[in-house]
């Protein structure tokens, strides 16, 4: 009697990072100047360890190579597989025109596209395009990237300016639904950008892209991250229960105001199964945040561990998060958009 087969091994995905330049070689992404100077961006900037180099105008390609090899350490490490990139799409107005003021970061989806596209040889990278429903020309839009490959569309309500429960949302969600592309969206606190909307952070405002059928991927699980911010955890744990294709992502989890909900989400049933992989890079990890669940040796050695990306998964994994939500990605992404973008297991 034959064996059957072996399953093959599902790729380790993070579903949550993000691309960032100023515009150096062309790239078209920017950040605005009060934002690159803060004191978050400056951190940011350290902790990679491209803190000067705005000032050679080397920004967008210091930050690329400081990714891609944090991706390749990881991976040399058998941690994780690919990252998903994000595109950032300018914040337009309801009347369907771009906003003049408020505008403070860009990455263009030709950019994050090409990024992907160079890297396709290696595995490492699924772009995720960024489309404002309000443009005049969202849903070509939407589609054109999609047929470039999109793994996925990521929207920013709060941030962003975009109301799902807006009908011009319900022609992308159909066609979301059918090519199988999931909607990577952000619920809860942002401090990141701007909110212009923090009502937007709520769970509930994507209820309408479920109902079309839409896989969506509420990114950091509704949860507060600040002390003023709102607090949507038992709205997302609700809809995850509810609807099948309904995901959260662990995005910026190790981070010191979110950290205090990987303890609860460990105990959620029929939640924990919900949850995808993904670090918000470049927000660093910092396994202190966990210190009394961890002790203090352990926290150590997790925050000796030099990629960002191997640091965030191997925290989570401390804390006992199992295998499984680690690469369900794979299974959110669906296969066409592995075998476009050539991500595989590695031996593990």
């Amino acid at each position: 009697m034959n064996p059957e087969p072996a399953t093959p091994a599902r790729p380790v995905i993070d579903i949550h990072t993000h691309l960032a330049g100023l515009g150096h070689g062309g790239s078209g992404c920017f950040i605005d100047e009060r934002k690159f100077h803060t004191l978050l961006y400056k951190l940011m900037r350290w902790k990679l360890g491209i803190y000067h180099a705005h000032k050679e105008g080397r920004l967008d390609q210091a930050y690329l190579e400081r990714l891609d090899t944090d991706v390749g350490q990881a991976a040399e490490r058998r941690a994780l597989d690919a990252a998903v990139v994000f595109a950032h799409d300018r914040v337009y107005l309801e009347n369907g025109e771009p906003a003049q003021r408020g505008q403070e970061l860009y990455v263009p989806n030709e950019y994050a596209f090409g990024v992907c596209e160079r890297a396709a040889r290696r595995g490492r990278f699924l772009p995720a395009a960024s489309v404002h429903p309000y443009r005049k020309d969202a849903l070509d839009e939407t589609a054109r990237w999609l047929e470039r490959g999109a793994a996925a569309l990521k929207w920013l309500p709060n941030s962003q300016g975009m109301d799902p429960r807006d009908p011009r949302c319900v022609p992308i969600f159909d066609l979301l639904a059918k090519s199988g592309v999931p909607l990577i969206a952000h619920t809860g606190g942002e401090h990141t950008v701007s909110v212009i909307r923090p009502d937007l952070g709520d769970p509930e405002v994507l209820r309408p892209a479920l109902e079309r059928g839409v896989t969506v991927v509420m990114a950091h699980c509704g949860t507060a991250s600040g002390i003023f911010d709102g607090n949507w955890i038992d709205t997302f744990c609700r809809l995850a229960r509810e609807y099948p294709h309904c995901y959260g992502d662990t995005s910026a989890f190790t981070t010191p105001g979110r950290t205090r909900w990987l303890a609860r989400f460990l105990k959620e049933e029929g939640v924990l199964e919900k949850l995808v992989h993904g670090s918000d890079y470049p927000v660093p990890p910092n396994a202190w945040w966990s210190v009394r669940r961890l002790g203090i040796p352990k926290v150590e050695a997790l925050n000796a561990i030099w990629s960002f990306l191997e640091r965030d998964v191997a925290i989570k994994k401390a804390w006992g998060y199992p295998d499984e939500v680690f690469t369900r990605a794979a299974s959110v992404l669906g296969t066409r958009a592995l075998e476009r973008w050539g991500v595989t297991a590695r031996q593990r």
